[in-house]
């Protein structure tokens, strides 16, 4: 396993506050597990928070809704592949390893 990086951003104090509390309250050890949550359910295109993140981006006209929907479509269309051919996420990964190992270049 590779050291872990640390990522830092920027939040207004009262914003910050408000985060501390709510991780508090919601069981989290501190701000660190509550980001590798996110981080981890964001990565593993965990459905609802990939519903989650559908909404924002709409609400905050990030996307427009065609691409939202074209998006979603997409990731079901994977999801779909990958079930009939029987392959799971570590396979899929496992896949890309080899393909670099043999082809460093690519």
């Amino acid at each position: 396993m590779r050291d872990p990086i640390k990522a830092t951003f920027f939040l207004d104090p009262k914003l910050h506050e408000d985060l501390k509390i709510r991780i508090y309250y919601d069981g989290f050890s501190n701000q660190s597990a509550f980001f590798r949550a996110c981080v981890v359910s964001y990565l593993e295109k965990d459905d609802k928070f990939m519903e989650f993140l559908d909404s924002y981006r709409g609400n905050e006209s990030l996307q427009s809704k065609a691409q939202i929907k074209k998006s979603r479509q997409l990731r079901k269309s994977g999801s779909e592949t990958m079930k009939k051919l029987g392959l799971s996420q570590n396979e899929v990964e496992n896949i890309f390893d080899l393909i670099e190992e043999e082809i460093p270049d690519l």
